[in-house]
């Protein structure tokens, strides 16, 4: 029973891994059917594995929204400090002009509603009683 929860577990690494069934199969010395089986019994347990490792790479390549964030902003902030020592007569000026025109746009698709979110509140009304809930918003 112990080599069964390890081949299992080893069917999940590979399928989160987008291995086929094929190959699983022959690595595992497991019939498809049963893989297909499994597949469906452990798909939430393959698609959180398979998100940590996309996760995981996100991190890796900095390919994440934070981190196009901040290097858009730091992209943003040099270009910004370049125009205020150059003046308008200078002959680059016009494309960090257009630079700072593509890195705002870039840093205002990005930006998103943050809401704040408070405990309900239960007030009496007549005979009845009305529920509603505190909500501040703000855009980014």
């Amino acid at each position: 029973m112990a080599a069964t929860q390890k081949t299992r577990e080893k069917f999940i690494e590979l399928r989160a891994e987008n291995v086929s069934f094929d190959k699983i199969a022959k690595q595992l010395k497991v019939s498809k059917s049963s893989l297909i089986l499994w597949s469906k019994i452990y798909e939430l347990d393959i698609q959180n594995l398979r998100a940590i490792t996309y996760e995981a790479l996100n991190e890796r390549y900095k390919v994440g929204q934070q981190h196009r964030l901040q290097m858009w902003s730091e992209q943003l902030e040099s270009v910004r400090e370049e125009l205020k020592k150059r003046g308008l007569g200078d002959i680059p000026t016009p494309k960090l002009l257009e630079l700072l025109d593509t890195l705002n746009e870039k840093l205002k698709s990005e930006a998103y509603r943050v809401e704040f979110k408070g405990q309900k509140v239960v007030k009496p009304l007549d005979a009845e009683l009305l529920t509603t809930t505190k909500q501040d918003s703000w855009y980014g």
